[in-house]
């Protein structure tokens, strides 16, 4: 099997920067951890930047089962290569996930009819399911699937969360990247950092706000500790911090900032990363802004006002914060020195 994860080059050329394919890499350190899974299924390729589709189509063509991790940046490539596949090999099992997959429309399949199994929120435990089940084909026994069924869509049970988060293994400290990186010693690479899953607002213009997922469930500060380090060590050159809302968890985001300012005063890297901080700016919040931006850190404060017309907050399921609370967090900021920054949303229903 093989993935597809591809991303664009980050940063000015001479980095030769890119991410590693984190989303499809847990799948597999997942996935793997279990004998009935790493005896007879063999990794092959993660497909991470956007090649050739010719040279892509040597590598995985052939394939039995090829895994696309579909976002906005790469769903047209995404789109291309696997219907590609199935042109050139029918008998091949094409599974997507990722936020972009329209698993609403009824129709999903009559538009993409080379995918067969798209697969619905966390990936981890449906994908591990979806290899147990791939030499009988009964993919109907698997939760949380929508299945090709001749154009129409055939949906499975239910999926639930995953409870504790810990039983998915880290990529990173499982060795899942190692290969991919040794065969490319030139490219600087970028991380994913996931500290937690979900939040706690139902934003409907937002990937996070889907209400499956207003639970925030939290990996081990060791863990998350631990993958640092190992960034730290592997000279990782820019870091994207996944949670929804870094700083919700005071005590816990403090240690973790101590330990990103840890990793760049021993290792020199990495160069810089991103946070999308609580929405609920509370002066912990302001400290741990702080904190980094005297360790040398370029970021500032985002204060979220995606809109200001009470009618269109209503729909988007969106309450922002009080005028005075924002005018006194801009006071605050302003006097430690701490830039400012804001995200609008031009055209929301209701504008």
């Amino acid at each position: 099997l093989s993935f597809v994860n591809p991303n664009f080059q980050q940063g000015p050329k001479e980095f030769n920067a890119y991410y590693l394919p984190y989303s499809a890499g847990i799948l597999w350190a997942y996935a793997s951890q279990f004998p009935e899974i790493s005896e007879k299924f063999e990794l092959c390729e993660f497909i991470w930047k956007r090649d050739d589709l010719a040279e892509v189509l040597k590598k995985i063509g052939k394939h039995d089962i090829v895994a696309f991790s579909t976002y906005v940046w790469n769903k047209s490539y995404n789109y291309a290569v696997a219907r590609r596949i199935n042109e050139l090999n029918p008998h091949c099992v094409i599974m997507f996930g990722g936020p972009e997959p329209p698993v609403e429309k009824s129709d999903i399949f009559e538009r993409y009819p080379f995918i067969d199994i798209v697969v619905k929120q966390e990936g981890e435990l449906t994908f591990k399911e979806v290899l147990d089940h791939y030499e009988l084909r009964d993919f109907e026994n698997v939760p949380g699937l929508l299945i090709n069924h001749n154009g129409k869509v055939y949906e499975t049970a239910k999926r639930e969360r995953i409870d504790n988060i810990d039983v998915v293994p880290s990529p990173y400290l499982t060795g899942v990247f190692d290969k991919m990186m040794a065969e490319n010693p030139e490219v600087e690479w970028n991380s994913v950092l996931e500290t937690n899953r979900g939040c706690p607002y139902q934003c409907t213009f937002c990937d996070w706000g889907s209400l499956t997922y207003n639970k925030v469930k939290k990996f081990s500060l060791c863990r998350v500790t631990d993958e640092l380090e190992w960034m730290g060590q592997h000279k990782i050159g820019f870091i994207s911090i996944a949670d929804a809302n870094f700083g919700i968890f005071p005590e816990r985001d403090n240690l973790i900032a101590d330990k990103l300012i840890e990793i760049q005063k021993n290792y020199n890297c990495p160069n810089a990363y991103t946070i999308s901080w609580a929405k609920n700016q509370k002066q912990e919040v302001i400290n741990i802004v702080k904190k980094l931006i005297n360790n040398g850190a370029r970021l500032g404060l985002t204060v979220s006002v995606q809109s200001l017309t009470d009618n269109v907050l209503e729909i988007i399921k969106r309450k922002n914060l009080g005028v005075n609370q924002i005018e006194d967090i801009f006071e605050q900021c302003d006097k430690e020195n701490i830039p400012l920054i804001t995200e609008l949303i031009l055209g929301l229903p209701g504008e």
